[in-house]
């Protein structure tokens, strides 16, 4: 090996080594503990949260919400403060703080108005860096989720007026996007529609409620027969015939086959929103393509052949990762003997929607000796899914068209250092210009990670009084599980809605338990692990479900 080429493997080597250590994580967070102490189905067992986000998930769903919220107000804290906030409202939300929860998703809700308007000005900024560079935009899905907690947060307070206040702003969210060309009718709008006719209806306010409750049977129609609540007819008929719309009550009473009675009466209604785990994530794909000195010279004259060849060799690489989980050029080692061989070393990198749910397999709403199924009404995860599928090839372009730009600078960086102090010089300005756009070149994993994965919804026509109140989760074994909800108030003609996050998981504090289910438990982790996975979402490729759907029981965040 000559001098210069020994001086450039040195210098190439302390370079990837500076690299890594201005890469190597902080003291943000808390040590991960051993991964055979995590409970099963643990957020910080998975390979694809980020830190912060399996911290998170973690404090959450361990009961621990109060540890959430202090993350999120200290070091721990995501770097985009809407994000922030949007994961901060649901960590005080699930730790019973609503007003607190309230305050964050009305901020929330101003900035990201704000920035939906200026987003179309942020498109060079992702060009020239990378995605995550730019604000962040919450998809509609997402957007659809602040009023639904916000009206939670009021129902949960008792304030019917403020649930009703928020029920309208949803409906303006939703005719906006309407009015713009941009509804999304499977982005959340009939479980959010529905939430809205529910608290239209406990603030007595019934001709909104009809309106709510006719927009969320438009929009479960619309999203191809996606499972609208059981209810929803009968809530349509009664809103009718409150409002005396005598054509409206006899259509839903016709579609719906329901019997002729009074829409009032002297019990009362109790539906319970049942949240199920954790919506599916961002995570990342990289794929790394040499460019030979050759094909470089070829390329920089605007070569077809070497485009072409390029985009082959691109093409082998995807096939490669995605038939062995790695291409032989994602190897680190390889890429820096390539790199010292004189090849640019492109970094392509795009987002890719994870699926670590923990959702419970199904449930059930008990009181006393009535038991109702709990259908699944609202698929966060599918919503995800079908904007991002949508928003996919203009992510990629953006990802090849900045590859390529930074290509073409890392050549212009290389000549200048050459023609300036010699080969040695411009061939490691090259290198180095090589490594700093490939550590900016990163995909854009921002979420709102701390969302459920789907929805159930589940109610109950009572006799007024006091009600105990419990849910039945059947675990994949077929074994019952009971989470209990207290002792509620029922009255006559009043709607009583309550929320409770579940997960199919045996996380959760055991002392907190009844004696039964800390048996129940004891059993199960005594027990080889039994997983299952599940390819629930349409186009399931575009997820990868890392083996989530536990058949563990499932227990409650709010005990």
């Amino acid at each position: 090996m000559n001098t210069a080429r020994r001086a450039r493997r040195t210098l190439a080597f302390a370079a990837v080594g500076a690299a890594l250590a201005a890469c190597a994580p902080g003291s943000r967070y808390p040590a991960r503990p051993a991964p055979e102490t995590l409970p099963e189905g643990s957020p910080l067992a998975s390979q694809t949260l980020g830190e912060g986000d399996a911290w998170l998930r973690h404090y959450v769903m361990s009961g621990a919400a109060d540890s959430a919220v202090e993350m999120l107000h200290g070091r721990g804290a995501p770097r985009d403060p809407l994000v922030r906030h949007l994961q901060l409202a649901v960590a005080l939300h699930q730790a019973g703080k609503y007003e607190e929860s309230n305050q964050a998703l009305a901020w929330a809700d101003d900035e990201a108005e704000r920035r939906y308007t200026q987003s179309l000005s942020q498109t060079a900024a992702a060009l020239l860096v990378n995605d995550a560079s730019i604000a962040y935009v919450p998809p509609t899905a997402e957007r659809a989720m602040v009023p639904y907690y916000r009206m939670l947060n009021h129902l949960a307070l008792g304030q019917a007026e403020g649930a009703a206040v928020e029920a309208r702003r949803a409906g303006a969210f939703f005719a906006r996007l309407r009015d713009a060309g941009a509804a999304d009718p499977c982005a959340g709008e009939g479980l959010v529609q529905y939430v809205a006719g529910l608290s239209f209806g406990r603030a007595g306010a019934h001709n909104d409620a009809l309106v709510s409750f006719r927009q969320a049977e438009r929009a479960f129609d619309a999203c191809g027969g996606a499972a609208a609540p059981p209810d929803l007819g009968e809530w349509l008929y009664r809103s009718a015939v409150r409002t005396g719309v005598p054509q409206v009550a006899d259509s839903a009473a016709a579609r719906y086959r329901l019997s002729a009675a009074a829409a009032d009466s002297a019990a009362g209604e109790l539906v319970v929103l049942v949240e199920h785990g954790w919506v599916a994530h961002r995570g990342h794909a990289d794929i790394h393509v040499p460019i030979f000195s050759e094909e470089a010279d070829s390329l920089a004259e605007g070569d077809p052949e070497a485009l072409a060849n390029v985009l082959i060799h691109t093409a082998v690489n995807l096939a490669d990762q995605a038939q062995w989980g790695e291409a032989w050029e994602e190897n680190a080692l390889q890429q820096v003997a390539d790199a010292l061989d004189g090849a640019y070393i492109m970094k392509l990198s795009w987002p890719v929607y994870r699926l670590e749910s923990c959702s419970a397999p199904t449930v059930r709403l008990v009181v006393g000796d009535q038991v109702v199924d709990a259908p699944v009404t609202g698929d966060l995860s599918a919503a995800m899914l079908t904007r991002w599928e949508q928003a996919r090839r203009a992510a990629l372009m953006r990802t090849v068209v900045r590859g390529a730009g930074k290509f073409m600078l890392t050549r212009a960086v290389e000549a200048k250092g050459e023609k300036q102090g010699g080969e040695a010089v411009g061939w490691i300005l090259g290198r180095l210009s090589n490594l700093a756009s490939n550590h900016l070149e990163r995909a854009d994993t921002r979420s709102w990670s701390l969302l459920p994965d789907r929805v159930s919804v589940a109610r109950m026509t009572l006799a007024p009084g006091e009600h105990p109140v419990r849910i039945e989760v059947t675990s994949a074994d077929g074994e019952p599980v009971w989470i209990d909800l207290g002792t509620v108030t029922v009255r006559a003609g009043e709607t009583l809605v309550l929320n409770r996050r579940v997960w199919g998981s045996e996380m959760g504090d055991l002392a907190a338990r009844s004696p039964e289910m800390r048996q129940h438990l004891a059993e199960r982790r005594a027990a080889p692990a039994d997983t299952a996975s599940s390819a629930r979402l349409p186009g399931a490729a575009a997820i990868q479900d890392a083996g989530a759907k536990s058949a563990a029981p499932v227990v409650a965040s709010q005990p």
